[in-house]
């Protein structure tokens, strides 16, 4: 079997954080631009966005000058990130590894000839940030992040080419598989020619999601023929 890669986003497809990120990014914001209206952002879209977007959503509608968002933003991201460690420390019992996640990545840990990787929309420290919590880091040696690009279809680009260099294998598109849940995941790899598995395992509507045409939809990652789903043997 040719050498495949498997590509994940992480909120709503390997965990539930139980909205950490969008507290610690309203923590941030407070903190950096005394923003105390959060009234206003009620709006700004979280799911399947980048945080570079939707840090730009954010300063839009609290009427943050673009200059005073570009001069204090790497202040911002260190606010967050520092917020987002003390969220993740907190004890929650909503927080947990959705359905399948750690089986399913045991097992592809023990195949011959797949690599994992992440593709998400995460700011590298957050994601691992939030995998470390989970214990999660250990089987997603690099990938693709906002930190990276905030179009999440150059991230795809950017983790293919990073895994390409890290395992010394050259994956073709039809090589990839993205794995998220929203219809971002799924544009970003069709607009690379990549496979995309859907899990309706986050909170975007499933109607949305069929919508969006993934090569196969699933309910979670713990679905008995995930493995068949992801283009692998059984």
């Amino acid at each position: 079997m040719r050498a495949r890669l498997i590509l994940f986003d992480i909120d709503g497809t390997l965990v539930d954080t139980a909205g950490a990120g969008k507290r610690a990014m309203e923590f941030a914001f407070r903190q950096v631009f005394d923003v105390d209206r959060f009234a206003d952002g009620a709006a700004v879209a979280f799911a399947g966005r980048t945080d570079p977007a939707i840090i730009q959503s954010l300063a839009e509608a609290f009427g943050i000058e673009p200059d005073s968002l570009r001069s204090r933003r790497e202040e911002l991201l260190r606010v967050f990130v520092d917020a987002l460690e003390s969220e993740m420390r907190r004890p929650d019992p909503r927080r947990r590894v959705l359905t399948g996640v750690v089986p399913l990545l045991e097992r592809l840990a023990a195949a011959n000839g797949v690599h994992v990787g992440l593709l998400t929309g995460n700011l590298e420290l957050g994601a691992r940030v939030k995998l470390a919590a989970f214990d999660l880091n250990r089987f997603f040696p690099t990938g693709g992040f906002s930190s990276d690009d905030p179009d999440r279809r150059e991230i795809a680009r950017i983790a293919r080419r990073r895994l390409a260099e890290f395992t010394g294998i050259e994956f073709g598109p039809a090589d990839v598989t993205v794995v998220g849940d929203t219809h971002h995941d799924v544009d970003c790899a069709r607009a690379n020619g990549f496979r995309a598995v859907a899990v309706h395992s986050g909170w975007v509507p499933r109607e949305q999601l069929e919508r969006s045409a993934p090569d196969v939809l699933l309910d979670d990652l713990g679905h008995p023929g995930v493995m068949q789903a992801l283009g692998l043997p059984g």
